[in-house]
C-alpha cells in the first residue's frame, strides 16, 4: 500500500543521505557518425545526447531555421517509458486512465497518452508539477536549450547555421533534466564547439517530515496507571534531500532545479515547482548548486581522461 511504498522510499534515501548525489557514469564519443556524443547514466535514469553540426538551417529537421539558427534542441523518450499515475492524478489526464490502473506505481504507455490528448498539457495550465513538467519533451528541450545557450559560443556562426543537440531518453527515474544539460554539455565539448564553461544543472526536494511532540509515543499506548496517553499533537518539520528520485518528486513539497557554469557563478535556469517555506527555498537551492559543483569536477575529469564515475557512498 502507499505507507508501506512510502517507507520504502524513506529507507533507501536512509543508505544515500540528504546531500549525496546518486551514483553518476558518464561517457563521451560512443556515436561514430556524431560530430559529438555522450552517454549519462544517473542512478535509475540512463540518456544518450548526440550533436550534429555547426550545419545549414535549411538541412536541420529541428526547424531551425525559424528560431534564426543558432543552438537547438529536441528531446524524445523511448515509447516504453511511461508516466506514473500519482503523476497524471494532478492534472485532468487522469480521467482518462483511473478505470485502466489503481496506482501503486503504475504507468500509463506515452502512445496511450498521446491518442488521449497532447502531453504539453501536463506543464500548461493550473499549477505545475515538476514530474509532469520534466515529462513533457517539449518543454524540456525548451528549458535545455536556455540551460546551454549562454555558455555556448555563437559569435561568428551567424543566424544561417545552426547546431542541432538531440537527447534520448532510454529509463527515467527523476533527474532527467540534470542529466540531460550534463550530457548535452559533455557532447558539445566532445564535438569541439566552443564553451565558456560546461553547464551542470541539479536538483534538490523539500520534504515534509512529521514527528511526535512525547517522543514517539504511540496511540492507545498504557501508563503505570492503566489509562491510556493522550496521543500529543505532531511537529511538521521540512527538510531538503538532494537529487531526489521519481518516488522523492512524487512526495515531495516542492522541488527546486536549477542549471549553472560552475566558474561563472551564473544561473541559467532556475525552476520551482510546489509550495515551500523561504528558508526551505534557500536551503534546496545551496543543495541544488553543491550539486553542481560536485558534477562539474566528474564532467571536467570525463572531458580529460575520457570516463567520469561518481559513486554514491
Amino acid at each position: 500500500d502507499d505507507g508501506q511504498h512510502n517507507n520504502n522510499v524513506a529507507s533507501k534515501r536512509q543508505h544515500r543521505g540528504p546531500r549525496t548525489l546518486r551514483q553518476i557514469h558518464l561517457d563521451r564519443s560512443i556515436l561514430s557518425q556524431s560530430t559529438g556524443s555522450s552517454l549519462v547514466e544517473w542512478g535509475h535514469t540512463k540518456l544518450m545526447v548526440s550533436v550534429r553540426g555547426p550545419r545549414p538551417v535549411n538541412c536541420s529537421s529541428m526547424n531551425a531555421a525559424n528560431n534564426g539558427g543558432g543552438l537547438v534542441c529536441e528531446v524524445r523518450y523511448m515509447p516504453h517509458i511511461g508516466v506514473r499515475m500519482e503523476t497524471l492524478a494532478q492534472h485532468s489526464l487522469s480521467h482518462d486512465f483511473s478505470s485502466k490502473s489503481s496506482g501503486g506505481g503504475a504507468r500509463i504507455p506515452r502512445d496511450a497518452l498521446a491518442t488521449a490528448q497532447d502531453t504539453s498539457l501536463l506543464s500548461s495550465g493550473g499549477s505545475l508539477c515538476a514530474p509532469a513538467a520534466f515529462l513533457d519533451e517539449t518543454y524540456l528541450s525548451h528549458r535545455i536549450t536556455e540551460a546551454l545557450s549562454p555558455a555556448v559560443i555563437l559569435e561568428g556562426l551567424g543566424n544561417k547555421m545552426c547546431i542541432e543537440l538531440f537527447v534520448e531518453v532510454l529509463q527515467s527515474d527523476g533527474g532527467v533534466f540534470q542529466a540531460a544539460v550534463a550530457g548535452a554539455s559533455l557532447a558539445l565539448a566532445d564535438a569541439g564547439v566552443a564553451m565558456r564553461d560546461v553547464v551542470c544543472a541539479g536538483s534538490a526536494a523539500v520534504m515534509k517530515v512529521e514527528e511526535d511532540g512525547d517522543g514517539g509515543a504511540a496511540k492507545g499506548q498504557n501508563d503505570d496507571g492503566g489509562k491510556k496517553k493522550k496521543r500529543s499533537s505532531s511537529k511538521v518539520s521540512y527538510r531538503a534531500i538532494a537529487d531526489p528520485t521519481e518516488d522523492e518528486i512524487l512526495q515531495a513539497s516542492g522541488v527546486v532545479t536549477i542549471a549553472m557554469m560552475p566558474n561563472w557563478r551564473e544561473v541559467t535556469v532556475w525552476d520551482q515547482f510546489g509550495k515551500m517555506s523561504l528558508d526551505s527555498s534557500s536551503e534546496a537551492m545551496e543543495l541544488a548548486r553543491d550539486g553542481c559543483v560536485t558534477l562539474h569536477k566528474f564532467l571536467k575529469n570525463c572531458l580529460v581522461d575520457g570516463k567520469g564515475n561518481k559513486d554514491s557512498g
